[in-house]
């Protein structure tokens, strides 16, 4: 695989698209198709790594099918919400779609396994898994659920920022106000360490935490930054709880329609820009907290083992919602992963 060249400047500010021009390595010229135009739609802002990556990895297949390829790109959930536009996806009204699988466990309960608190070692561990071990079961997956996988990009371990206290021990969470998503995982995870939870949309949140509603949240760091919560937050700690993934996938329908040539093109620069990001996001998560703690915040890094110790409740709800088959097998992907 391709090594890319990274700015580390270019991870926090969108002005960073330009340097990532050169790192992408362009083949020759693709046969000529018939005038591809292609909608994308995620949720990122501009000063996301993938973000970025998604910009240039457009440029890219536009450069090599001699601009005949044509992806318009939707970020900031300008089409909806993430299961909206998964939705619209698989109805064939949008052909490429970025979200997290767990997104949509409303209609496939299986899509928790990814969000299964403290499973994941490391980014290289997770990436062994979604990458390797499971693939196969997340081909399948997406098959079911009416959706063509194409390549993993990056979002990141989440972070828990609050405005009472630092976070040390399993302890210090208990009895805060948290906001959490409407993701089974991630409510379990909080309700097992003693917190009090809220679900509040994610458009709403900043009003929240600066108006006292709740006294902290959890998410990548480089969402907190990218959101500016670290003015209205006092504390974060890099407890790694869990790992958001995010994956690109487009409409079977419209997949199908798609030449060899121009599938295979959007394939690879797909993967290229997926790898990118991923390492991006590693890189740019300690000049992030760097910058916030510039700005005052208090960043702590918790041993994960207490919190990992506390998770049995939460295990046993996800076990249940997901099936202790598919539980099982899951758990056998990590494992194995681990090991490798």
């Amino acid at each position: 695989m391709t090594n890319f060249t990274i700015s580390r400047r270019g991870l926090l500010q969108s002005a960073g698209i330009a340097t990532l021009a050169g790192s992408f390595g362009l083949g020759p010229h693709v046969a000529r198709a018939a005038g591809v135009k292609l909608k994308l739609g995620h949720q990122l802002g501009s000063t996301h790594p993938t973000f970025q990556a998604v910009e240039q990895m457009a440029k890219a297949i536009a450069e090599r099918t001699g601009g005949e390829v044509e992806i318009a790109i939707f970020p900031n959930a300008a089409l909806g919400s993430p299961p909206d536009m998964v939705k619209q996806a698989q109805m064939g009204a949008l052909d490429l779609v970025m979200f997290n699988p767990p997104n949509i466990e409303a209609q496939d309960r299986t899509a928790s396994v990814i969000q299964i608190p403290y499973q994941f070692d490391s980014y290289d561990h997770v990436h062994r898994v979604l990458g390797g071990t499971a693939k196969p079961w997340l081909m399948e997956f997406f098959d079911r659920n009416k959706l063509q996988w194409i390549a993993n990009f990056e979002y990141g371990f989440r972070a828990l920022s609050n405005s009472r206290r630092p976070i040390e021990t399993p302890e210090d969470v208990a009895g805060l106000k948290l906001r959490v998503p409407p993701e089974l995982s991630i409510k379990a995870t909080f309700d097992a360490l003693g917190a009090n939870t809220q679900t509040i949309p994610f458009d709403e949140l900043y009003l929240a935490l600066s108006s006292g509603v709740v006294d902290g949240q959890d998410n990548p760091v480089s969402v907190d930054y990218a959101n500016k919560f670290f003015e209205v937050q006092k504390h974060i700690a890099t407890t790694r709880h869990i790992y958001t993934s995010f994956m690109l996938v487009g409409s079977p329908r419209v997949w199908k329609g798609l030449s060899p040539d121009v599938q295979a093109v959007i394939s690879e620069e797909a993967a290229k820009a997926g790898a990118w990001a991923q390492q991006a996001v590693r890189d740019g998560e300690e000049e992030m907290l760097s910058k916030m703690a510039d700005a005052g915040v208090q960043i702590t890094r918790p041993d994960p083992q207490p919190f990992r110790d506390r998770m049995e409740p939460a295990w046993a709800q996800m076990r249940e919602r997901i099936g202790e088959d598919t539980w099982t097998t899951w758990m056998g992907f990590v494992d194995s992963a681990r090991s490798a």
